[in-house]
């Protein structure tokens, strides 16, 4: 009986002693993977249709990248323009396609689309979490 015991305690300090190296490895791993992911940032997906943005607000945060989709707009084009914010941009005017913008500067954008006035939407781009 005190040889099993013995053994036992013997594991287990192994066990311990092999988790506690193991352990350190796989924090710094993680770390890693958080930094990494905020350089890249999430992306989010907004349809450009007939005469709308879906959805025609959205909140961010700074890193992340909208990815505007047209959906069924036949030949109408469409184009993705800021009004106000932060900073300027404007997509190709097109009735199909994708266009790509990362978000780096926090606060309000507003956007329209240059061919119908009246359809417009709302970025608003927060700081990164830590």
């Amino acid at each position: 009986m005190k040889q099993h015991v013995v053994e036992v305690t013997a594991l287990a300090a192994t066990l311990a002693a092999g988790a506690a190296g193991v352990l350190p490895a796989v924090a710094p791993a993680a770390a890693k993977h958080r930094h990494q992911q905020a350089l890249t940032g999430k992306t989010r997906t907004v349809g450009v249709s007939s005469d709308y943005y879906d959805p025609g607000t959205i909140t961010l945060h700074a890193g992340d990248k909208i990815k505007w989709v047209w959906r069924n707009t036949g030949f109408t084009s469409h184009d993705v323009n800021v009004d106000s914010g932060p900073e300027q941009f404007h997509s190709p005017t097109q009735a199909d396609g994708q266009y790509v913008r990362r978000f780096k500067l926090t606060g309000t954008y507003k956007l329209y689309c240059t061919q119908h006035e009246t359809m417009t939407m709302t970025v608003v781009v927060k700081k990164a979490p830590k």
